[in-house]
């Protein structure tokens, strides 16, 4: 039989053992339950930390991205600020519409910036800057680039309409470059002739060297003023003969209207550059041969500059002579090609526009006699062409041209020409239209005059600058199309001066207005009445044995214009 006793501890134990281990699992539930809780709590914590960390970085790619805008637009905003601000050219002065007096103003202003002003009272001299031409900078604002673009299209339009028409109305194909076949034959001829001028010119640098070194070796004055007088005389001589030869040259060569302003144009370049180089050296050596000892006188001091400075001269984009030019660091060729290339289409627009516009209309001129009604429609009809031509000519030669051989000789002032287009006067528009003409006419001409010949009175220089202006312009067209016709001289020396006068007071609308309207009107009557007369000689030629021949307009003469005094105007009905 079992014992009561140890049944009883048995059961007591037991029972201790089952209330121990319901206390154990119910405090390894607890202990569960607040392992999981904890383990709940950690995984909010976490995802709570992710969130933020989540939270953080899209914080931080928000303000990186709008740093990264607002970059972009402080940016964007500099890059159209500096594209208006041309360089040299404020924003208020291109854009804002001015008054006349703040006009000239502005010209007075402007000119201070481009011209150092001397402390004797003298005239201000040319400073050279580094700066880009107006149109470059122009051409990076998307509005005038359109303008641009638009041009482009006109050219293509233009090519196609003389392509199409002559293929419908004839059945060949004609592609505008009867103009420039004609125009620039013997080209070769040309080039030969250009090589002789080259080299002649560059005698001028030794000649100038000897007459420098030689006032040196005549210490006594006497001699030394003779030396001097032969040396004047010798220049004189050389710029006569220079000229004489040229263009007896052009004549004997019988070189095309295109090849020989091209000739003649060069001729007036090295007769100018010649001109400024001596004109500008004169003083160096006057200066260097005034001192008798030779321990006064600088250790590098010499009376003529360095052969490569004048050689760069000859090639440089420039009529006036320094020593020194602001140097752009490289040659961008992308630069050059790009403006050989606008050269070459604008010769093709050109030719488009006498192929399509003035060829229709002249070509029968001295070979029949002409109505003054179809006189006048040809003379009205040369309007919008001879507009465009001005203005493809100011572009291809004033901005391309120039622009592509300143980026080869790493040439950095490309100021060729100012806002003209914005002028209201004609005296604004003849500062600013062709800067690089301008600057050698008032540094050589209006300056030396006003200072050394008419003793301060400027309207004399004055004159005296667009009878020089006319008579070079007259010059190159008179021997380039073998007759005299004054319609250049005209314009340049009667009506140009009137003008000045004329547009002196306008205000600025009305000046302009009236400027673009004289330059097509006057531009169409230049090219309708060089075309009619060029024509007329073709179709009726003279014996030009004679001076008459080249001097007596043969377009009013042989087979010319017969008046109709019976003109009516009647409503047409419909």
């Amino acid at each position: 039989m079992s014992d009561p006793n140890n049944s009883a501890d048995d059961a007591g134990s037991s029972s201790r053992s089952s209330s121990n281990e319901d206390g154990s699992a119910e405090s390894n539930g607890i202990g569960k339950r607040a392992q999981n809780e904890f383990k709940e709590e950690i995984f909010k914590d976490m995802a709570i930390d992710k969130m933020r960390e989540k939270m953080d970085v899209i914080v931080q790619k928000l303000e990186q991205d709008v740093e990264h805008k607002l970059e972009l637009l402080v940016d964007d905003l500099v890059s159209e600020v500096k594209l208006f601000n041309l360089k040299n050219y404020e924003l208020s002065q291109l854009f804002r519409d001015t008054s006349s007096s703040s006009i000239h103003h502005r010209t007075k202003s402007s000119s201070t910036e481009t011209r150092k002003r001397r402390s004797d009272g003298k005239l201000p001299d040319k400073v050279f800057v580094a700066r880009n031409s107006l149109l470059t900078d122009l051409f990076e604002v998307k509005h005038i680039k359109t303008i641009y673009h638009i041009f482009l299209v006109i050219l293509i339009i233009m090519f196609l309409n003389t392509v199409v028409h002559d293929f419908v109305d004839r059945g060949t194909i004609n592609l505008g470059l009867r103009p420039i076949v004609a125009g620039f034959g013997k080209f070769h001829f040309s080039l030969a002739l250009w090589a002789c001028m080259q080299l002649a010119v560059l005698c001028v640098y030794p000649a100038f060297s000897c007459w420098a070194r030689g006032r040196n070796i005549y210490t006594n004055s006497q001699k030394r003023k003779i030396w001097d007088i032969g040396a004047i005389f010798g220049a004189i001589m050389f710029q006569c003969s220079f000229v004489t030869l040229v263009i007896k040259a052009v004549l004997q060569l019988d070189l095309p209207p295109a090849s020989s302003v091209a000739v003649l144009m060069e001729m007036t370049r090295f007769v100018m550059k010649v001109h400024a180089f001596v004109r500008s050296n004169i003083p160096r050596a006057l200066k260097f041969t005034t001192k008798n000892s030779s321990e006064d006188k600088p250790q590098h001091a010499k009376p003529v500059p360095p052969f490569g400075k004048f050689l760069y001269f000859l090639f440089a984009p420039t009529l006036v002579y320094r020593d020194e030019y602001p140097r752009t660091k490289r040659i961008r060729w992308s630069v050059v090609f790009r403006h050989m290339l606008e050269v070459i289409g604008v010769i093709f627009y050109i030719s488009f526009i006498f192929e399509r516009f003035l060829t229709p209309l002249f070509d029968r001129f001295g070979g029949a006699e002409i109505s003054s009604g179809k006189f006048v429609l040809a003379l009205f009809g040369c309007v919008m062409p001879g507009s465009l031509s001005f203005l493809c000519g100011f572009y291809c030669l004033l901005h391309a041209w120039h622009n592509a051989s300143s980026e080869l000789l790493r040439f950095a002032d490309r100021m060729f020409y100012r806002d003209w287009w914005n002028a209201s006067s004609f005296a604004e528009y003849i500062r600013s239209w062709n800067v690089v003409v301008h600057d050698w006419l008032y540094t050589y001409i209006y300056k030396d005059s006003v200072e050394h010949l008419f003793k301060n009175c400027r309207w004399l220089a004055t004159v005296l600058v667009f009878t020089a202006s006319a008579v070079f312009h007259e010059v190159i067209l008179a021997f380039a199309f073998r007759f005299f016709y004054p319609v250049m001289f005209v314009q340049f020396e009667f009506m140009g001066l009137l003008l000045m006068f004329l547009t002196r007071n306008l205000s600025k609308d009305a000046g302009n207005v009236l400027l673009w309207f004289m330059l097509c009107i006057g531009n169409g009557i230049q090219l309708s009445l060089y075309n009619m007369e060029y024509y007329a000689r073709r179709n009726c030629p003279v014996s030009g044995e004679s001076l008459i021949d080249y001097m007596v307009p043969v377009s009013w003469s042989c087979h010319g214009i017969s008046h109709n005094p019976n003109w009516t105007f009647t409503a047409m009905e419909y």
